[in-house]
């Protein structure tokens, strides 16, 4: 059904046989318009990024809520993540500091340090 939209502009030269040439011409003009926006909309909404699942994550920031012998705790958006430290040049990041997530291995995250 939304494939319908894109014949917007064919199913508008149905004017030219309806109306006169210089009404069809401006009748026609609008559609395609309408049609050109409507088409700029959809390649925006299709460059949005990701705001759900597991790509949506990779590159966020989590603060760490607790360093244990299991790996870290991670406060992201609102939840608590288990995660292991990666990249750190010395030891583990301390209760409070922020990391990005680099990486997504089952439900445990990779992260590194914030740049």
């Amino acid at each position: 059904m939304c494939h319908l939209v894109l014949l917007m502009p064919i199913v508008g030269l149905a004017v030219f046989f309806v109306l006169p040439l210089p009404e069809a011409l401006v009748a026609y003009l609008v559609i395609a318009a309408a049609t050109a926006l409507l088409y700029g909309a959809i390649i925006r909404a299709m460059r949005r990024t990701v705001v759900t699942g597991r790509e949506a994550l990779l590159g966020a920031h989590g603060t760490v809520k607790r360093v244990g012998p299991g790996g870290l705790l991670l406060h992201l958006r609102g939840e608590l993540w288990t995660a292991q430290a990666v990249g750190f040049t010395v030891g583990s990041p301390q209760p409070g500091e922020d990391v990005v997530i680099t990486e997504i291995v089952g439900n445990r995250l990779i992260v590194g340090p914030l740049l």
